[in-house]
């Protein structure tokens, strides 16, 4: 008998530690970091203050990362006047394999290879894919583990714009 009546008692106390879906934490400032992209270039995130930046961490071994592809590349085309940077980052990965992954999806965004995992290890990525909104002022304000869609990353952008 006391223990149904503590149940309900424990729901009540704990209720204020869960989140819901549509409350959020303190956006935390996203670290700074410089890629060496693919195409020779180098991608440093503190130049690109006063836009928003999507970094989508990838591989080509990754089945979600390849259902997602198409999504990124779409919207990134959608939003590629609004101010919007989107780049990938290939981690766990080859250069080879990452390039031909890149190639094989139409990725025209930057991409570059986190050969040393030091982005990786500064945004705490922990599985694949993994996918990081920023807003002009460098905080992330939205984190999404696993397969985007064209519906979320706009839903997310449109929030941040």
């Amino acid at each position: 008998m006391i223990r149904r009546a503590l149940i309900p008692l424990l729901l009540v106390l704990l209720m204020p530690l869960a989140q819901g879906c549509d409350e959020m934490a303190d956006p935390e400032v996203a670290a700074d970091f410089t890629l060496h992209l693919f195409d020779g270039r180098t991608f440093t995130l503190s130049k690109h203050k006063g836009d928003a930046v999507v970094v989508n961490f990838f591989a080509s071994w990754c089945i979600p990362c390849r259902a997602e592809a198409k999504a990124l590349e779409t919207v990134h085309q959608e939003y590629i006047e609004k101010k919007v940077n989107f780049l990938g980052i290939a981690i766990k990965d080859t250069d080879s394999e990452a390039r031909g992954f890149v190639k094989k999806y139409g990725l025209s965004f930057p991409t570059g290879l986190d050969k040393d995992e030091k982005i990786k290890g500064s945004f705490g990525v922990y599985g694949l894919p993994t996918t990081f909104f920023i807003n002009g002022n460098g905080l992330i304000t939205y984190t999404h583990s696993g397969a985007l869609t064209e519906e979320l990353i706009k839903h997310e952008l449109d929030k941040i714009l």
